[in-house]
């Protein structure tokens, strides 16, 4: 269970985070029929070139935001296997797939992290695509980086923990 103030939490607790890379493993594999592989202690957060869906899973209390962020060339293995083509990774239809897997991947997360009582729902996905891009995530909310790679590439997910409302 989450305290409903999150001052003081450095870090997102483990079984969430724990959750969240079983969720990624489990989307991944039943969109590509692989297992995308979880990469430890990765420190780079160089620029990337891609594009990144943004979701949040949310109740009253508190919000887990999550950034799926793709580099191009792994886009273009996802549009691949998904589809069953490529699609043009300057299409909108790029941008359709991109929220859809958003979508499922919260899905997913917001049945699975129900077990460590955080019951919610998920937000509608958004999509961002360009060149150089760095994902800046606020220094006070918890927050984790996690790393996944494939035969299609990689690609990350952010996740930040914030608390839903203000508390007086």
């Amino acid at each position: 269970m989450l305290p409903t103030k999150l001052n003081g939490l450095q870090k997102i607790p483990e079984p969430i985070v724990d959750s969240v890379i079983e969720c990624v493993k489990n989307t991944f594999e039943s969109i590509s029929g692989e297992r995308p592989d979880f990469v430890e202690g990765d420190k780079d957060g160089s620029p990337m070139n891609g594009i990144i869906g943004t979701i949040a899973v949310f109740n009253t209390e508190h919000t887990l935001s999550i950034m799926i962020a793709i580099p191009k060339h792994t886009a273009l293995a996802f549009s691949e296997v998904f589809c069953g083509m490529e699609l043009p990774f300057d299409s909108d239809d790029m941008g359709d797939l991109v929220g859809e897997i958003s979508n499922i991947l919260a899905g997913d997360v917001a049945a699975s992290i129900e077990h460590v009582g955080f019951v919610g729902q998920s937000s509608l996905p958004t999509a961002t695509r360009g060149s150089d891009l760095t994902l800046f995530l606020p220094n006070k909310p918890p927050k984790a980086r996690l790393k996944f790679a494939g035969s299609g590439g990689e690609f990350w997910i952010n996740l930040a923990l914030s608390e839903s409302r203000r508390h007086k």
